[in-house]
């Protein structure tokens, strides 16, 4: 059965998974790598289908903990090159929005003058019309 995993580490991890297992029970955990490497492992506990998993014993094989290792570095990776994504859209749309700002405020200053300038004219053509009467 398929799952997700949101949390990994040499001793356990936390995973999504459909299944219908309670804290003590075994589960065992399958990676699609190069090769095939299986993990088993104790539900310590469980929150709806989201499992955290201790694996059961000390990687026995060099190559499945390397292979393992791997697998945490990679998602490691991953995670930071999303991250700094991430802070760089949001540093981007920070630039363009105080573009913004000073757009706007440019606008709001040249309405300003435009109203008192409007404002002078009409209070300098109503003073020059009650001059003439």
């Amino acid at each position: 059965m398929p799952g997700l995993v949101s949390e990994l580490s040499r001793s356990g991890m936390e995973l999504y998974g459909g299944v219908d297992l309670q804290p003590g029970e075994l589960m065992e955990v399958e990676f699609q790598t190069s090769g095939s490497l299986h993990v088993t492992g104790v539900v310590r506990n469980r929150s709806g289908f989201c499992f955290g998993l201790e694996f059961c014993a000390a990687w026995k094989e060099p190559e499945a903990a390397d292979e393992l290792e791997s697998l945490i570095s990679a998602r490691h990776e991953i995670c930071l090159q999303e991250t700094q994504q991430n802070i760089n859209r949001s540093l981007q749309t920070l630039v363009e929005l105080k573009k913004c700002r000073k757009e706007i405020q440019g606008l709001a200053n040249a309405l300003d003058e435009w109203v008192k300038t409007r404002q002078r004219i009409e209070s300098a053509t109503a003073r020059s019309r009650s001059a003439k009467t």
